[in-house]
């Protein structure tokens, strides 16, 4: 039904920049790939476990960022047993490994602009059974 109009097929694009090995006659061009970003240092945290006595219901933490601004340079990934924490500029660069297991759905986090702190909240998971 109806003309088939023209129809273009993409091409996969080379990469930007290809380092041709000049010591011998190969044609295949020879790609390296490095990574440029530098991590930032370690901020100082801690960590609480609300209540202190008995089984916890929340980890409290609380991350000191003297050198940041906003909350908008922050970029941060909470998972069940794992956060990793990055600033735009890489001043600051944290990726810690949970004592316990939290419901990283029902996290929150809260950035004070006053003391420079980022304060996350976060509810324990419990076994079912």
């Amino acid at each position: 039904m109806g003309q088939l109009t023209e129809q273009y097929i993409r091409v996969r694009a080379k990469p930007f920049i290809v380092e041709v090995d000049q010591t011998t006659n190969n044609t295949e061009p020879k790609i390296e790939t490095t990574s440029t970003i530098e991590k930032g240092s370690i901020p100082e945290y801690k960590i609480i476990r609300e209540p202190l006595e008995g089984d916890p219901e929340f980890l409290i933490m609380d991350i000191q960022l003297p050198k940041v601004k906003s909350s908008k340079t922050l970029t941060l990934d909470i998972g069940t047993d794992r956060i990793v924490l990055l600033t735009r500029s890489n001043v600051y660069h944290l990726d810690i490994w949970l004592p316990i297991d939290v419901d990283s759905d029902e996290c929150g986090a809260q950035f004070n602009k006053a003391t420079q702190t980022l304060t996350i909240t976060m509810p324990v998971l419990h076994d079912s059974a």
